[in-house]
C-alpha cells in the first residue's frame, strides 16, 4: 500500500507558526510516521496558536483516553503552557467511563449510538472553538465503509467557521481510502521521520504540507528536530 509522500518544496525558512496560523476555520488532517513528533506538533504549536478558543478534545473509546493521558502526565512537568490549555480544555469522551485526570468531562456518550449525540454537541461550536479529535482514525480501519461515512457525517456537522484538528498514523488505510480520507479536509500536513541517518543520532522529521484547497497554504515542507521544551525546532 502506498503511504503518504512529501510532495512540494523543501528548504530553509519554512514558518511552521505561520502556517498554523492560517488552519484557524478550517479542517485540517495531520498524517504522521512520528507519534513523538506529531505530539510535539499539536501539544506544542497548534493548540498554544489556538489557546484563546474554548478547546474541545473529542476522544473514542476509554482505550484512546488512556493514550490521551498518558501524553497529559508526561507534560506536566515540562510544559506548564500546554499544562493550563489542556486543563481549561472540554472533553467529549465516546466510552463507558466517566473518570477523566484533566480538563472538564463537557459529555459522556456511551453505547454504540454515539454518532448522533456526538454531531448534535459539535452543531453546537461556532468560530470560537476549536475541536480536536482523538481516536477517530480507528474508525474507519474497524467498520469499513460504514466508518468512513460516519467520520464525514460528524465532519459535515461542524459547522464551516470550526476549526477542526484530525490525525491518523501513516499506512494505517488501504491507498482508495486514504485518499478518499484526505478529501474530507482542506489542508493535510505531514510529519515523517527523515530517512538515511545514523542510529543513535538525534531523530529529525520534515513538516508541512502535503494537500491544500488554499491557495495561500502552498504545499511544501521544513526539517525539524524537537528541542528540550518539546517543540519543533527547524535547522
Amino acid at each position: 500500500m502506498a503511504g503518504f509522500q512529501p510532495r512540494g518544496g523543501k528548504g530553509k525558512n519554512f514558518d511552521l507558526d505561520n502556517l498554523i496560523s492560517k488552519l484557524e476555520s478550517l479542517k485540517t488532517l495531520i498524517v504522521y510516521d512520528s507519534l513523538y513528533a506529531s505530539r510535539s506538533l499539536l501539544f506544542h504549536h497548534i493548540l498554544p496558536q489556538f489557546s484563546s478558543k474554548n478547546i474541545f478534545i473529542a476522544v473514542y473509546s476509554d482505550t484512546m483516553y488512556r493514550r490521551l493521558e498518558k501524553t497529559y502526565e508526561s507534560i506536566l512537568k515540562t510544559s506548564p503552557e500546554v499544562k493550563k490549555i489542556l486543563e481549561g480544555a472540554r472533553i467529549i469522551k465516546i466510552g463507558t467511563k466517566k473518570e477523566i485526570s484533566f480538563g472538564q468531562l463537557y459529555k459522556l456518550v456511551s453505547g454504540p449510538s454515539w454518532l448522533k449525540p456526538l454531531t448534535n454537541i459539535v452543531r453546537e461550536l461556532s468560530s470560537k472553538d476549536l475541536l480536536l479529535l482523538h481516536g477517530f482514525s480507528i474508525i474507519p480501519v474497524m467498520y469499513g465503509q460504514k466508518g468512513l461515512r460516519d467520520v464525514l457525517r460528524l465532519l459535515d456537522s461542524a459547522h464551516g467557521d470550526i476549526t477542526v484538528i484530525g490525525k491518523c498514523s501513516e499506512k494505517l488505510y488501504s491507498e482508495n481510502t486514504e485518499k478518499l480520507l484526505e478529501r474530507f479536509y482542506d489542508v493535510v500536513l505531514e510529519i515523517k521521520r527523515t530517512k538515511g541517518e545514523f542510529p543513535g543520532f538525534e531523530e529529525t522529521y520534515t513538516v508541512g504540507v502535503r494537500q491544500s484547497i488554499l491557495m495561500d497554504i502552498r504545499p511544501g515542507f521544513g526539517r525539524f528536530k524537537i528541542g528540550d521544551d518539546g517543540r519543533l525546532v527547524e535547522f
